[in-house]
């Protein structure tokens, strides 16, 4: 007899950091039978990225809280109160077995509303530093999946439901790095890759355009994803330099770039973070300054303490510093592979699945506990 499908309800977006936790886990749920819907916000990549991998995704007009004027949070509050309604709603027609909410201030709604209809509740946060709406969604959520070592102690929630699987990644990119081989030893010219995420990163654009002129007589070969708006000045400042790069606004395939690279320079995100691990990539760290609890610096610290990156401070970065940490990182090509091990001694290519997996534990005791409930009554 084939086992019922079971239906989880995945909430969160806004950026990259929530989406692609998000789109890993329905499709592990989705490759084990279950159905999945996606629950975002009207403004985040979501709206793009979610129907673009086959998923069915409900936009709500969710509101983000932090780094807004009192009357932008008045307003967002309020309308907390109608996407909750909106969620309530969705839950009573979809009746999932669990939602997971993967953070962002479009997963609030979700999970306020799955404590109020008392739908079994679980938290992915990829993360060193739990973002808001994870850390008070933890306090009712049955499990609690932590992506980075040594933060499980950050949720408000008994030790016993916070499990450390790692971060979700997407399958594809999984299977591509793994069948890509063992990666070269550091040798003249030197790869280097520099990328700030789906949009590029300005400090990091202008920061390499003031260090080529101190990077010329370095043997580098470098690919810069810089995003659409910086591409033509970055790709100027390479030419007029000397210095030999490919300069793309976007990047479709990372896990060929990062199998190329010798050393990435890059932000700190959890996602970054991650891929790095997964393909033993060493990385000059740059936290983006601002970022919600300032936890791109709290990741960039967790590779940092493995010997896996070297944290740069965004707020204090220059041109002089930024050129002598590629010189001393390139000058040391057995460093660079031992940082390389070390980063691939934290990847977590089965995070994916063993979330899933326990998630589906969670949604089958859950409907025990019904049943059970209601035979004694």
């Amino acid at each position: 007899m084939t086992a019922p499908r079971r239906r989880f309800l995945i909430a969160g977006g806004g950026t990259g950091g929530h989406v692609t936790p998000a789109l890993a886990l329905a499709e592990e749920f989705s490759a084990g039978g279950d159905e999945v819907l996606v629950l975002g916000s009207e403004r985040g990549l979501e709206g793009r990225l979610v129907p673009a991998a086959g998923f069915e995704l409900v936009a709500l007009p969710s509101r983000q809280f932090m780094g807004k004027s009192i009357l932008h949070r008045l307003a967002a509050g309020l309308g907390l109160l109608s996407t909750t309604r909106a969620a309530l709603e969705l839950l009573a027609r979809y009746r999932p077995h669990l939602v997971l909410s993967v953070g962002g201030y479009a997963a609030a709604p979700a999970a306020l509303a799955s404590v109020l209809r008392r739908t079994p509740l679980a938290v992915v946060n990829p993360d060193a530093i739990p973002g808001r709406v994870n850390r008070y969604s933890a306090r009712f959520a049955r499990c609690i999946f932590a992506g980075v070592e040594g933060s499980e102690a950050a949720f408000p929630a008994p030790a016993e439901r916070v499990h450390c699987l790692g971060v979700p990644l997407r399958r594809g990119l999984v299977e591509n790095i793994a069948m890509a081989g063992e990666r070269r030893r550091p040798e003249p010219p030197f790869r280097l890759l520099v990328f700030g995420g789906s949009q590029g990163a300005r400090q990091l654009n202008r920061g390499m355009e003031e260090t080529l002129a101190d990077l010329r007589d370095l043997p580098l070969e470098i690919v810069h994803q810089s995003g659409v708006a910086d591409q033509q000045r970055v790709a100027d400042a390479y030419r007029a330099a000397g210095v030999p790069a490919e300069v793309v606004a976007f990047e479709p395939d990372m896990a060929s770039r990062y199998r190329w690279a010798d050393l990435a320079l890059c932000r700190a995100g959890a996602i970054t973070v991650a891929e790095l691990a997964l393909v033993g990539l060493p990385a000059l760290l740059v936290p983006l300054p601002g970022a919600a609890d300032d936890h791109q610096s709290a990741n960039a610290g967790a590779l940092e303490r493995a010997g896996a990156g070297r944290r740069l401070d965004s707020r204090t970065l220059c041109a002089k510093d930024l050129a002598e940490a590629l010189r001393t990182m390139f000058c040391d090509p057995d460093r660079l592979l031992e940082m390389g091990r070390a980063a691939q001694a934290l990847a977590r290519p089965l995070a994916a699945s063993e979330i899933a997996a326990e998630c589906r534990r969670v949604a089958r005791a859950s409907a025990s506990e019904t049943q059970d409930g209601a035979l004694e009554r």
